[in-house]
């Protein structure tokens, strides 16, 4: 894949992701962020919490990587490794199948502080947005650890690819959520 072409639909995906957020979630009380479908269903700011959980492992290590020097590379194309493909498998937002959370993510009650997921989830956006900028002429064949075992790791390529389907998987749950209708109004 083209990695200009990739790089340009991830940012307008994250800017998709931020109104998103903003439009449907960013005013509703803090009953409704924290209302649950079912016991064993996440609501709202579960997801919220799940992301930021997830996704903030992975902005920290793409800091790292692009606080270091960045390997620089004149490749204009890319291709993801296995085990990128197998996690945006996983985290494939079109894909009806429930894939259980780790336990290191599954969101805690004491996680559930509505103002302080939102800033924090914005924050993460933020940071997500920044190194996929900061992209442009890095190899994105790069290695990034994964938070599993240190012996999975995914190129940066992969990790800017299926951390964004992460996303835009669990904003459709949420709204799914907001849809219901026993939703309280």
């Amino acid at each position: 894949m083209n990695i200009a072409e990739t790089r340009q639909q991830l940012l307008e995906d994250i800017q998709h992701i931020r109104q998103t957020v903003s439009l449907e979630f960013k005013a509703l009380s803090e009953a409704q962020l924290l209302w649950k479908p079912a016991p064993e269903r996440w609501g709202i700011l579960e997801c919220l919490v799940h992301l930021n959980a997830a996704s903030q492992y992975y902005t920290n290590q793409l800091k790292l990587k692009f606080s270091q020097t960045p390997i620089r590379s004149s490749a204009t194309d890319f291709e993801m490794s296995f085990n990128g493909k197998m996690m945006l498998g996983f985290v494939d937002p079109a894909s009806p199948r429930k894939i259980p959370s780790p336990g290191m993510f599954k969101p805690k009650p004491y996680h559930l502080d509505a103002p302080k997921v939102l800033e924090r989830y914005f924050m993460i956006l933020q940071d997500l947005e920044n190194a996929i900028q900061s992209s442009e002429g890095v190899d994105w064949n790069q290695k990034i650890i994964s938070p599993f075992t240190a012996l999975l790791k995914f190129r940066l390529g992969d990790v800017f690819l299926f951390v964004v389907a992460h996303h835009q998987r669990h904003l459709n749950q949420a709204m799914r959520v907001k849809q219901e209708s026993s939703f309280p109004r």
